[in-house]
């Protein structure tokens, strides 16, 4: 038990148990702003007088652990550069047909999503325009449609929002709701 116990650098008074030395200095050293003392690199636990660090860095005890684990990398770093050279030509009869990338050098091929939907019956919509690119862009849609549906025999007609007239006229719109070939009248 008497191993346990250290002495404050602060106040030679307080002895405290080594497991709760970190928490005693942060406390005493909040208390005794006075006292100047710099801290170990070694262990934060020592607090040195400025005075005194530089004899305390030659023969402070865990030091030595920070050079045997400064040592340890060096060795480590050392045995990591010495690399064997390894041959990865393959040989004449190993040579593969095969070309995974291949399908990524096709520049002509491949999907292009805008000059897809560009022949398809699918309403595009127009991001970051002003108001009159916008009016321009919707109207072109229209002719663009029109055209799309007049060649596949798809007789639908659109009215000037882009939405088709015929299943304008046998649809009511109520919010929420809508019915097909509604003839109730109001």
């Amino acid at each position: 038990m008497a191993d346990d116990l250290v002495t404050c650098p602060y106040n030679i008074a307080h002895t405290i148990q080594r497991r709760r030395f970190d928490n005693h200095l942060m406390k005493c050293s909040r208390s005794y702003q006075h006292i100047k003392l710099d801290t170990c690199v070694f262990n934060t636990t020592h607090r040195i007088k400025p005075e005194l660090m530089n004899q305390h860095l030659l023969v402070c005890p865990d030091k030595a652990h920070y050079d045997a684990e400064a040592l340890e990398n060096v060795v480590k770093e050392c045995s990591m550069t010495r690399a064997t050279v390894v041959d990865n030509t393959p040989a004449e009869e190993e040579v593969d047909e095969e070309d995974w990338g291949a399908s990524c050098n096709n520049t002509a091929g491949g999907y292009n999503p805008a000059a897809t939907i560009k022949n398809r019956n699918v309403i595009r919509k127009i991001h970051n325009a002003t108001p009159s690119e916008r009016k321009a862009f919707r109207e072109e849609e229209i002719r663009r449609l029109r055209a799309i549906r007049s060649k596949t025999g798809d007789e639908e007609d659109l009215n000037e929002n882009g939405s088709d007239v015929s299943s304008a006229v046998n649809q009511r719109y109520i919010p929420g709701l809508c019915v097909k070939n509604y003839t109730h009248s109001l």
